[in-house]
């Protein structure tokens, strides 16, 4: 056994794994920390695309999300995600009794399993559910027959997930922001440990170019891409490469400036070096946490960012990077730009920086919490 992991057995609920996200990525942070990998439980997981480890962990998934037409398969979607309505029910019917310690991993339905007496259930909290308590952020991410369908649902689904949030015996959220959506929505108190950032992948002896700035995330609404180009305009002097793939592609492609370029689908290796050759990082939409500005300062690289959600945790203002308090005014985020481009940036203190979410620190202290309320 390795010294300090944790031998008791143990049991991790995640609501569903579909690709290698942040949510995915703390799970897979979490393992570790066990003498013997936790078993897995999911109502979904699409297998080809998560690493062997923590695929063959998984020890149950619903039936219904497997079958031919629903599932996941790669990267095709599928149609399991309708299954919704029928989540709270698969969880709650879990057979947990042989475990002592129960992790739930759950921005949905994941923390309304049953324990077994005496048994110790923590729930690390990506979010409460956002399309239930978040309804009006919520309406530039979930639209069209899926957002009608959730909104049918979303009074039911809130009463469940209210009595839900009871279980949990200690609630463990990503950030401050969300943390206090835990205390407003279930009027419980959350411990804050931010989630595993992998801060080694990014080269230190990349060329920078000051006037090069870089957007990295898919192109819906709420990442607001169409501000960032606009922002963009006039500023002749600067460069904005944008990666992501999204249903704004088209209408982003209509409208920006000849000093922004848009790529597709980008391997890691070169995006990395994308945040590393950059002059500045931006994220403007509001986030839960936001791994994608941790993983700008990594590389190097300042951040601008919106003054609110996990944010908030991550960019100190002058010495991380910038906060905006209107990102959705393209002015407001032509403005951060220029400050963020006017001043000289250590990189070697923002690598330092983004350490405070590295990998290590994530299990140092998300073991602190299970081991100081019981776990062994």
């Amino acid at each position: 056994m390795s010294a300090g992991r944790l031998a008791m057995r143990s049991a991790i609920v995640h609501d569903w794994f579909q690709g290698l996200h942040g949510a995915e990525r703390t799970v897979a942070g979490m393992l570790d920390l066990f003498e013997h990998d936790p078993d897995i439980y999911t109502f979904h997981a699409a297998h080809e695309v998560l690493p062997e480890r923590l695929s063959s962990s998984i020890v149950r998934e619903s039936r219904l999300a497997r079958l031919p037409g629903v599932r996941q398969r790669g990267h095709d979607p599928g149609r399991w995600r309708w299954l919704l309505p029928y989540m709270p029910r698969w969880f709650e019917r879990l057979d947990l009794g042989a475990y002592q310690l129960v992790v739930s991993s759950s921005h949905a339905c994941a923390a309304g399993v049953h324990k077994a007496p005496g048994a110790l259930h923590v729930c690390y909290c990506h979010t409460p559910m956002r399309y239930v308590w978040l309804a009006d952020e919520e309406r530039d991410r979930v639209s069209g027959v899926k957002g009608a369908a959730l909104r049918a649902f979303r009074g039911r689904l809130r009463r469940w997930d209210r009595r839900a949030s009871a279980r949990p015996d200690v609630y463990v959220a990503n950030s401050t922001a969300v943390a206090e959506r835990i205390e407003r929505f279930y009027d419980r108190e959350a411990i804050v440990v931010p989630p595993p950032v992998a801060t080694s992948d990014f080269p230190s002896d990349v060329e920078r170019d000051p006037s090069h700035f870089l957007w990295v995330h898919r192109l819906v609404a709420y990442k607001r891409p169409l501000q960032v180009a606009e922002a963009f305009r006039g500023l002749d002097d600067l460069r904005l490469t944008m990666v992501g793939l999204g249903p704004l592609e088209p209408q982003l492609r209509a409208v920006m400036p000849p000093n922004v370029r848009l790529l597709g689908w980008t391997e890691r290796d070169e995006l990395a070096r994308l945040f590393a050759s950059a002059g500045g990082f931006i994220h403007v939409g509001v986030e839960d946490f936001g791994i994608s500005m941790v993983e700008a300062l990594a590389a190097g690289t300042p951040v601008l960012a919106a003054d609110s959600g996990g944010a908030r945790d991550i960019v100190r203002r002058g010495q991380d990077g910038v906060l905006i308090a209107d990102p959705a005014d393209p002015a407001s985020i032509r403005a951060g730009v220029r400050e963020l481009a006017g001043r000289a940036w250590d990189a070697q203190a923002l690598r330092d920086s983004a350490e405070r979410f590295s990998e290590d620190r994530f299990r140092e202290r998300f073991g602190e919490v299970l081991r100081a309320h019981g776990a062994r």
